[in-house]
């Protein structure tokens, strides 16, 4: 049960305002749920790392990039620094690109069973065609205008999907930047107006965790994309995983917040409107001028606005008809190509059919990666840049004339 509570009423003590469900546990309760069996191995605490970038492992080849450990992953961006801007605008990009081309994810991803499969069908003609029958007439083989008919209008389906995906990619990217502005303007509010040091200490901490939380509410990893699926103990490496990033925010094991918090993972509930209501009944408790209360509360209803917003990206994706239909669709264009192709090219039809095939192909594996944004985007990054600017907002105000 929530308990509203105004400025008037007395304050009660910390353990009678935390709430799990619909019914109070005990502190005991709390740490027994949220105790993990697993030891966190992919999260490197703040302390122990070298370099803001240490936690991850980068591309050999890209340095913006983290580095992709199967042939199916995608590729994931870190954000870009001014030295990745004048290397992505080199004048020798092409060349570069060109060079990596058997090494990028579309290529890879669609190896097997796409290429795979084309291949066979593209080799088994020509050597048929060529050392199995006796005369041209008896060869197999389409129409090619016909062909390239339906070749524009695959391409022009193919292109309306990848710019839909990138909709959905661009829009997620600015609701966890909205996130990442509305944690900034929340901690420098609380600093100023939020009366009690303990009350702005945890305020702070539950900032920071929104975002852990959020990172891990929408994606099953929490960006920890080196986590296997198949492991036995996933869920508990998920978890163990969970669990040291929010001690990492509130350094104490036993922190009523931090077993309310991990609690709710553990219940699958959702974790960042729980933050934002413990939010909530703190601005609710702060003995502070009508005008102070709203604009700190309109800060958190910013910030369950964007995880709204988040939600419905993760929670729909492209109608699937279309994406089915258009699947369907290239690979019978694919499969049919070299039949196409095959008069022009002769023995060149299987190299010929695989560049064509890759062209097209590659552009509608592409939009299929960008209609899962929070699978590509650096959310763990987004995370530890808003963790830090709140960091920093909380010492240079703590320096100062609000420190008290």
């Amino acid at each position: 049960m929530i308990l509203l509570l105004t400025r008037h009423t007395r304050r009660p003590p910390m353990h009678m305002r935390l709430f799990v469900a619909s019914s109070s546990l005990s502190r005991a309760a709390l740490s027994s749920l949220s105790s993990s069996a697993t030891d966190a191995k992919f999260y490197i605490p703040r302390k122990e790392r070298a370099t803001s970038n240490s936690m991850y492992e980068i591309d050999n080849i890209y340095d913006q990039r983290i580095k992709r450990r199967r042939r199916i992953d995608p590729t994931r961006e870190l954000n870009y620094t001014p030295d990745h801007w004048e290397r992505h605008k080199s004048v020798f990009r092409r060349i570069k690109h060109m060079l990596t081309t058997f090494g990028s994810s579309p290529f890879q991803r669609l190896m097997f069973p796409d290429f795979f499969v084309t291949s066979m069908i593209a080799g088994s003609l020509t050597y048929y065609n060529n050392f199995m029958v006796i005369d041209a007439s008896s060869q197999l083989w389409i129409d090619g205008s016909g062909f390239a008919a339906a070749t524009t209008a695959i391409a022009l389906m193919t292109g309306f999907r990848l710019n839909a995906s990138n909709a959905r990619y661009a829009e997620g990217r600015k609701l966890i930047g909205a996130v990442h502005s509305t944690s900034r303007d929340l901690a420098t509010n609380t600093m100023m107006w939020i009366k009690l040091r303990e009350d702005k200490k945890r305020m702070i901490n539950l900032i920071k965790a929104f975002s852990v939380a959020m990172t891990f509410h929408l994606n099953k990893k929490g960006a920890h994309h080196s986590i296997r699926r198949c492991l036995p103990n996933f869920e508990e490496q998920i978890y163990a995983e969970y669990q040291a990033e929010l001690l990492d925010i509130f350094s104490d094991d036993q922190n009523e917040d931090f077993l309310l918090i991990c609690n709710w993972f553990r219940l699958k509930e959702n974790v960042p409107l729980g933050i934002t209501t413990l939010m909530r009944q703190i601005i609710a408790e702060n003995e502070q001028k009508d005008y102070f209360t709203r604009e700190l509360d309109t800060h958190v209803h910013r910030l369950v606005q964007s995880l709204g917003g988040c939600e419905r990206i993760q929670k729909t994706p492209l109608p699937t008809c279309f994406t089915r239909h258009t699947s369907r669709l290239l690979w019978v264009w694919s499969n049919l190509l070299p039949f196409a192709i095959y008069p022009v090219c002769g023995l060149y039809t299987l190299p010929t059919t695989i560049a064509i095939s890759y062209s097209i192909m590659g552009i509608e594996d592409i939009g299929v990666q960008l209609e899962e944004p929070f699978n590509i985007l650096p959310l763990r990054q987004y995370a530890d840049n808003t963790y830090d600017s709140v960091h920093f907002i909380e010492s240079v105000y703590a320096s100062g004339k609000y420190a008290g």
